[in-house]
């Protein structure tokens, strides 16, 4: 397969905290958008969600609660252990345990099938993210996928299984990269049938390094994240890869919900949660200028707006 390679996208660590120094604390994006309100309506219970990356510390004690058995793509018969933290930090964006310890994740009752896809050094091949896609579709039964990597170049294949896996009613939330002002976003985040993800600071301003273009859906936190990392460790890193799981930790908040409710709200489509949350965005802080989609998307995620919205 031509171009068959992609990578996590850099990023930057801020900071590394032992579990003894991470006294539970409640991260910049977990109080900037209020999520405690939204946990009042919804903790993403009843929701799976298959995180393709580096694997998972599958023994971190605010990741242990909510993760179910996964997949390893790199090596086969082994369990999808870390060996990188990338994965880890991700999986903690979205659903780290609400235990008194370290931090929270967005769904903090949501599952996570760790499906891993990428290598010690972040690197892999699209023909196992394929794979791991439609693992997590047909095998580990994930309601949807969150996938912080990517490559300049399109494969067919992959846009294949994420075809598939839209025909089964499994989203796909994908980081958009961290190249900065670029023409267009990274793939997969790129392919229309998935939710593309760019990131902002604290000051709800575009990050420097995400990354720009017309199939940018929307903006969430992804500057200095604080989140899990092995082992049993915690560690603040930033990057479009920490912006696309709290988005997925969101979708995960609404769908629980939808669930739990059975209120007629429809999720199975890109479309469909791409209609639920634009009608409830803020702009980010920093781009005056006339196609401002093509910067930020239809604006920034915001969770407490939608879940006040439902009633």
């Amino acid at each position: 397969m031509k171009n068959d390679k992609c990578s996590l996208f850099p990023f930057e660590r801020e900071e590394v905290l032992s579990v003894q120094e991470a006294i539970q604390k409640y991260g910049w994006s977990i109080t900037a958008f209020d999520l405690p309100s939204a946990w009042e309506k919804s903790k993403g219970g009843g929701v799976k969600v298959a995180v393709l990356d580096t694997g998972v510390d599958l023994d971190h004690p605010d990741l242990v609660p909510n993760l179910i058995p996964g997949f390893n793509f790199v090596n086969p018969g082994s369990q999808p252990w870390d060996d990188n933290q990338h994965g880890t930090h991700v999986a903690g964006i979205i659903a780290a345990a609400n235990n008194e310890i370290g931090m929270v994740g967005v769904a903090p009752e949501a599952k996570i099938i760790p499906v891993k896809v990428l290598d010690r050094s972040g690197n892999g091949s699209l023909a196992n993210v394929a794979k791991g896609i439609r693992w997590a579709v047909d095998e580990g039964g994930a309601d949807m996928i969150c996938m912080s990597l990517g490559s300049p170049n399109q494969v067919q294949e992959v846009r294949n299984a994420i075809q598939y896996a839209l025909s089964k009613k499994v989203v796909c939330f994908v980081a958009a990269g961290n190249a900065g002002l670029t023409k267009e976003v990274y793939y997969p985040a790129n392919y229309p049938e998935t939710i593309a993800i760019g990131s902002i600071d604290e000051n709800l301003s575009r990050s420097h390094f995400s990354n720009t273009g017309d199939n940018l859906d929307f903006m969430a936190p992804g500057g200095k994240i604080l989140s899990t990392v092995p082992d049993n460790w915690y560690a603040v890193l930033s990057g479009t890869s920490m912006a696309a799981p709290f988005a997925t930790g969101v979708a995960a908040l609404l769908l629980s919900y939808v669930k739990q409710k059975g209120i007629g709200m429809k999720l199975e489509s890109n479309e469909d949660y791409i209609k639920a949350f634009k009608e409830h965005t803020v702009p980010v802080s920093n781009e005056d200028l006339k196609n401002k989609n093509f910067y930020q998307g239809f604006g920034v995620i915001e969770p407490k707006r939608l879940f006040e919205s439902l009633g």
